[in-house]
């Protein structure tokens, strides 16, 4: 049998990626006044001004775990949504591309073959960790979510890159994220998230997410947001194959 890439891997990068679609992507923006949004504005209008732009470049960097760097195509459902996403998490280069609700993975040790998820494959690990996540659509997380971001407060203006933004500081309690939300909060309970996770967003005039960081167990994570609006062309990798058609080749 073949060695293959992790699937534990897959399933960090590929929900580190929801996380910035959702979870980051739910904080929301200003109307220009000094007082602070409710949590519920921020996450609509910041939802609704991102899927109107239809697309974005993200890079996040993770400290001494990692980062990630992908162009993303949002869309008003999954069949909509693209991704384009090389990360390396602790020293292991995963990507992963999103095309037409089909996942693709490949990592080194696979050379130049790709692996298509078939969640409908139950001896497909890929398949199975993905389909654990949900959707990737951030729209169809809104709802799911909003529970959770529990305050909401305006710090003030300041210029990133020579972009102004509004910088907000947002506290979201994953005690309150519904189960079937596709968040995994149990490894975000573990670190000891009493009082909730803080995030740290800049958004400029139009409401889109400039950048975005947060502190978790001592780790440092930070995420710019930029070429919002761009046209990213992300195709399917020709060399593809699933899971059990992999294990069924020579080793």
């Amino acid at each position: 049998m073949r060695q293959h890439t992790n699937p534990l891997h897959v399933t960090a990068v590929a929900g580190t990626a929801m996380f910035v679609l959702t979870a980051c992507g739910s904080a929301g923006t200003s109307d220009g006044s000094a007082e602070s949004p409710t949590p519920a504005e921020f996450m609509d209008r910041i939802v609704a001004a991102s899927l109107e732009e239809g697309s974005v470049h993200v890079v996040m960097d993770m400290g001494a775990a990692g980062g990630l760097e992908a162009d993303m195509v949002l869309g008003d459902d999954d069949a909509d949504m693209a991704l384009d996403m090389t990360a390396d998490l602790e020293g292991d280069e995963t990507k992963i591309v999103l095309v037409e609700e089909k996942w693709y993975i490949h990592s080194a040790d696979l050379g130049d073959q790709w692996i298509i998820s078939d969640p409908d494959d139950p001896n497909d690990p890929f398949g199975e960790a993905i389909s654990e996540m949900g959707s990737m659509n951030p729209a169809a997380h809104v709802e799911d979510i909003k529970p959770a971001v529990t305050d909401v407060e305006k710090i003030g203006e300041e210029k990133l890159e020579g972009v102004d933004t509004t910088h907000y500081e947002v506290t979201v309690d994953p005690e309150k994220v519904p189960e079937d939300a596709g968040f995994d909060t149990e490894i975000l309970e573990k670190v000891g998230l009493e009082d909730g996770l803080v995030f740290d967003y800049w958004l400029d005039a139009d409401d889109l997410m400039q950048k975005v960081s947060f502190d978790i167990a001592g780790q440092s994570v930070e995420t710019i947001m930029t070429g919002w609006g761009e046209t990213y062309e992300i195709e399917a990798p020709k060399n593809a194959v699933t899971f059990a058609e992999l294990m069924q080749a020579p080793a």
